[in-house]
């Protein structure tokens, strides 16, 4: 929580001005520095100053290494205050607890599932500082903390004595479009984070998307196509344990949503406002622009059951496989079944017509090929499992073929739809 001095260089120093929690510009004189990985977690991993891989290039595949203590990035100084006293307070001390064997009260485990946003969200803001990609931000760590469902998967190994961190899983489009996941290791303690717009909704018994569109005017905006549900919490969430660790999670909605009655029935009712962490008052218009969380629930007890009381303790098991390969496994096993399929292939129209468009067709493909070579390099591609990826990679391409010769005013090549196959299969 240093105040950055005018000497030497800093990981976001290039061309970067704005606060990585706020988005406020920030001169050099008043610029603190936030690490994405704080000081006290690398001091309790090892020598702070020790090199480390910081990622793959993304265009030479080459590693990135540098200081640990140099990857940190602008902050302005109320900011970098507020978290350091409130979410890194709090997050440092259940890792503590975490690296004994010791159980987190339920209240504890709402501040851990914040901090893992605030470093993914964060991660991800970083490596595009580090890339200098050109683009500006929508948001920065405050817009993004607490807004969307989110999921960790942990395993504690009290008998682990070794030291060290690292994380896994941002090297792909996945991640750098949506900050959806990631694999991070702090010592004896493994953890998988994930968070996307309804990702465990169906599993949680609340309201979910089966389907998410862009808007035709707006394809930074989603709209989502709900599900049925029964509002029953589910038992069966195999895709999102892995045997022995323990699963902590939280939904939420946009109140906004709820533009009439049919859907603010279907948000708000007797089935799930006993389930809300804590209901806003209504009073004017703005307040519609927040997000309801939902209680926590986890599995610590067997079963998955929503958590009423904030002081209930809940203790981190061992995961039966409990490897670095096995997490990264379940991580791209959870991009390719739940996060993928809730990216938008179409667009739609006020009056509901639906369309394809090139766009969202090559940034589909991009993250499927990525997912799918993924698979291969960590030696887990199986022609019968992954068969409808190519199924639906070659109707993208058909897609695109027609778009493009709608567009070009002739038709495209047949042998681009076998493309993919060929690809994938060489």
């Amino acid at each position: 929580m240093k105040r950055a001095g005018r000497r030497g260089t800093t990981a976001g120093d290039p061309g970067w001005s704005n606060c990585v929690f706020c988005g406020t510009a920030v001169g050099k004189s008043a610029r603190s520095r936030e690490h994405i990985i704080p000081m006290w977690l690398l001091r309790a991993t090892g020598d702070p100053h020790r090199k480390i891989k910081i990622e793959s290039d993304p265009i030479t595949g080459d590693d990135v290494v540098r200081p640990a203590s140099t990857f940190h990035f602008p902050a302005c100084e109320p900011c970098n205050q507020k978290y350091g006293k409130t979410i890194e307070k709090h997050a440092k001390k259940a890792i503590e607890s975490l690296f004994i064997g010791k159980s987190l009260a339920v209240s504890q485990c709402y501040w851990f599932l914040d901090w893992l946003d605030k470093v993914r969200v964060g991660l991800w803001l970083g490596y595009n500082m580090l890339h200098k990609e050109e683009f500006a931000p929508k948001f920065r760590i405050d817009q993004r903390i607490g807004i969307k469902d989110r999921i960790a998967i942990i395993s504690v190994d009290p008998n682990d004595r070794t030291k060290g961190f690292g994380f896994g899983g941002l090297d792909n489009q996945i991640f750098r479009t949506s900050q959806a996941g990631m694999f991070f290791k702090i010592n004896n303690i493994r953890i998988l984070s994930l968070s996307f717009d309804g990702l465990i909704s169906r599993f949680a018994g609340m309201p979910f998307p089966e389907e998410l569109l862009a808007l035709s005017n707006d394809p930074d905006r989603h709209i989502a196509m709900m599900g049925r549900t029964d509002y029953r919490l589910k038992q069966d969430w195999k895709e999102f344990q892995m045997p022995g660790a323990t699963v902590i999670a939280q939904t939420s909605f946009w109140l906004a949503n709820c533009t009439d009655n049919k859907s603010f029935a279907l948000w708000i009712n007797k089935n799930t406002i006993p389930r809300f962490k804590k209901f806003p008052k209504l009073r004017k218009a703005a307040d519609l622009n927040q997000f309801v969380q939902t209680k926590l629930v986890s599995n610590a007890n067997g079963e998955f059951r929503y958590h009423q009381n904030g002081r209930q303790r809940i203790r981190f098991g061992r995961a039966d496989d409990n490897s670095d390969l096995a997490f990264i496994i379940v991580l791209y096993l959870l991009f390719l079944q739940y996060v993928l399929p809730l990216n938008p292939q179409e667009q739609i129209e006020k009056d509901g017509t639906r369309h394809s468009t090139i766009l969202l067709a090559m940034l589909w493909i991009e993250k499927s090929v990525q997912l799918a070579l993924r698979f291969r390099q960590i030696g887990i591609w199986d022609e019968t499992s992954f068969g409808p990826v190519v199924e639906e990679l070659q109707k993208v391409y058909r897609a695109w073929d027609e778009l493009r010769a709608n567009a070009l005013g002739e038709w495209a090549q047949d042998a681009s739809a076998n493309q993919v196959e060929n690809t994938l299969s060489d």
